[in-house]
């Protein structure tokens, strides 16, 4: 018998059994199939913080922000209030300023309003803030006399009296938005027309009347403005609607001068601009006179 004979009949051992196969796995995520999905809400959490943040959070906070005006004169803040779409009404009061500053505002800077709203300015009418002294006495007054601890004493009264007059201040050689301000922050109405005169262009040069004539509040002043040499054209902004010290003030920045003129209305229409002339949008030669008609 051959070798491969041999081979062919030795009987070979079938094959030993492995070990048996782990179970299979439950249903569901393993941990690092998990992974993926926690980044996705982390990316879905930070997403929906940055929408709170810039839309969310701003939704009650639209329109122009109020600038901040206190310390600034009453003409330049109504013109940067009035820029920013605002309506501007002005109180006069005593403070420990100089007259025609702003010495408060309502609402304060930074305050989001709707374009058309009013911003209320406090400001000086150039009056010192006086307090008068308290005192308590007893005493029994008879006939305009008290007597007090044996003593008999005439007593005076006092009684304060509404000021009806006040002085012009000076403001030759001022500019015009500057020096109408402080007529109108005395209590005045600032009237501006054109002089040729050789002084700098803007600049007022008369003043009727005189500085420190006493004159009744909510008079005329009227100051003649140089207009110089030289006059670029400018464009007459709409005021109509307007307060009538707001008008004056837009005016007078756009290199203009104003007159203002009154007529009967109904209530509502006091104070504010009913109609002007030359129209909005006209060109004219800087400093020329713009009239406005107030309700009255």
């Amino acid at each position: 018998m051959s070798y491969d004979e041999t081979q062919a009949t030795q009987k070979v051992p079938p094959p030993q059994a492995g070990p048996p196969p782990p179970p299979p796995e439950p249903p569901g995520f393993v941990l690092q199939d998990a992974w993926p999905w926690l980044a996705l809400l982390g990316i879905l959490a930070v997403a929906g913080l940055l929408v709170w943040l810039f839309v969310l959070r701003d939704r009650n906070d639209k329109g122009p922000v109020v600038p901040a005006v206190v310390g600034v004169h009453q003409q330049q803040a109504i013109l940067e209030l009035t820029g920013r779409g605002f309506d501007v009404k002005v109180v006069r009061a005593p403070a420990n300023r100089p007259a025609g500053f702003v010495i408060s505002q309502i609402p304060g800077g930074g305050t989001r309003l709707d374009s058309g709203q009013t911003v209320t300015l406090h400001v000086s009418n150039g009056h010192p803030v006086t307090v008068a002294p308290t005192t308590t006495t007893t005493a029994t007054t008879t006939a305009g006399r008290t007597t007090t601890a044996g003593r008999t004493t005439t007593r005076s009264s006092t009684q304060t009296v509404p000021v009806t007059t006040a002085p012009v201040p000076d403001v030759v050689g001022q500019d015009d938005v500057s020096g109408a301000g402080q007529v109108e922050a005395a209590g005045f109405v600032a009237e501006t027309y054109p002089v040729t005169t050789s002084g700098t262009p803007g600049s007022i040069v008369q003043e009727d009347p005189a500085a420190g004539t006493d004159v009744k509040i909510g008079s005329v002043v009227r100051l003649g403005v140089a207009v110089g040499s030289n006059r670029p054209s400018a464009s007459v902004p709409n005021v109509v609607g307007q307060k009538a010290p707001a008008a004056r003030a837009a005016l007078l920045g756009a290199k203009l001068t104003v007159r203002t003129e009154y007529k009967k209305g109904p209530a509502k229409s006091v104070g504010v601009v009913l109609s002007q002339s030359p129209s909005a949008g006209s060109s004219a030669p800087a400093y020329s006179q713009v009239t406005i008609v107030v309700g009255s």
